[in-house]
């Protein structure tokens, strides 16, 4: 029973030790590590330094700017495809591509996205989109309904989208927003959809506005008709609401077609232009941090290899 009591009492100091010691090393590599920098103070100062010019000189100004546009006459495929193939030109750097549709300086534009915005409410409310509400019904039954609206097959649909560029420096509407809204509207296919859209919804104004005249002309007669007493049925005084009513619904989609007319006279309509928004990074990605930081380790790095290096030369020699 002693021996076994001995034999605890030893693995609990050894245990006890052991704490002890680990505690002791992390104090120790601490103090090494601040004695370090006491020590090299004036080299990392010099990095640091030297970090912040070359992110002053590599990394200058970024700025945002927002296009919201509205792809017409069934154009979402095809703006999105356009959108990715101003990316590819980037990434080829391709002068003739950008020279090709008005573009200067190309090599300062760092990034083109589009996304859509978040619209389900008018991705089904829409008069040009009613069966839309259907379907999204029928596909939330087989999944979550915020992951549909998320896909991409779904949010390319959306009504507004967006398009964000990323350059260096400023940019005016002229250099980079038009060439840009230039390229995007220029489709064969899409300038003869367009036509038939214009002529089909002109025709239909045309028409609505000769049937409110026509109405107009009903409700009248049967006004005074109604004036004369006897010679009024029923169904003719029953018929003057509907057709007030009708006349509603028929200003009611004239007004709407009306409000179309100013969007459909471009493939892809821009809705609205925010320019030269400042972008600024998040403090872990920021070049101004980053650059001092990468310089610092790389030191610290080299410090250490070449400081293990000595030791083993040391020992096999």
């Amino acid at each position: 029973m002693s021996t076994n009591s001995q034999e605890q009492e030893i693995d609990l100091g050894q245990i006890g030790k052991g704490i002890s010691n680990f505690f002791q090393n992390r104090i120790n590599g601490f103090f090494d590590f601040l004695f370090f920098i006491q020590k090299k103070f004036l080299i990392i100062s010099i990095l640091f330094i030297v970090g912040v010019l070359l992110a002053f000189l590599l990394d200058g100004k970024k700025y945002k700017h927002e296009i919201s546009l509205i792809p017409n006459f069934g154009s979402n495929e095809y703006l999105y495809e356009k959108v990715d193939q101003i990316n590819l030109k980037l990434r080829e750097k391709d002068p003739n591509f950008f020279n090709e549709i008005g573009i200067k300086n190309y090599d300062e534009i760092l990034s083109i996205k589009i996304e859509a915005f978040p619209a389900i409410y008018s991705f089904v409310n829409t008069r040009d989109q009613q069966n839309n509400f259907e379907l999204i019904k029928l596909m939330a039954e087989d999944g979550n309904l915020e992951k549909i609206m998320e896909d991409e097959m779904t949010s390319k649909n959306y009504y507004h989208h967006k398009v964000t560029i990323v350059t260096k420096g400023m940019w005016s509407n002229k250099t980079l927003v038009e060439p840009i809204l230039t390229f995007l509207n220029k489709s064969q296919f899409f300038t003869e959809q367009q036509k038939v859209y214009q002529q089909n919804l002109n025709e239909k104004i045309v028409l609505n506005d000769s049937l409110i005249k026509q109405v107009d002309k009903l409700i009248i007669l049967l006004s005074s008709n109604n004036k004369g007493g006897s010679s009024v049925s029923i169904s003719e005084n029953s018929s003057i609401p509907a057709l007030i009513d009708k006349k509603d619904k028929l200003i009611q989609e004239t007004q709407y077609l009306r409000t179309n007319e100013l969007i459909y006279n471009k493939i892809i309509k821009d809705e609205n232009i925010v320019l030269n928004v400042r972008k600024y990074e998040p403090l872990y990605l920021n070049s101004k941090i980053l650059f001092p930081v990468i310089l610092i380790f790389l030191y610290l790095i080299g410090y250490t290899f070449i400081k293990s290096y000595k030791k083993q030369k040391e020992r096999v020699s």
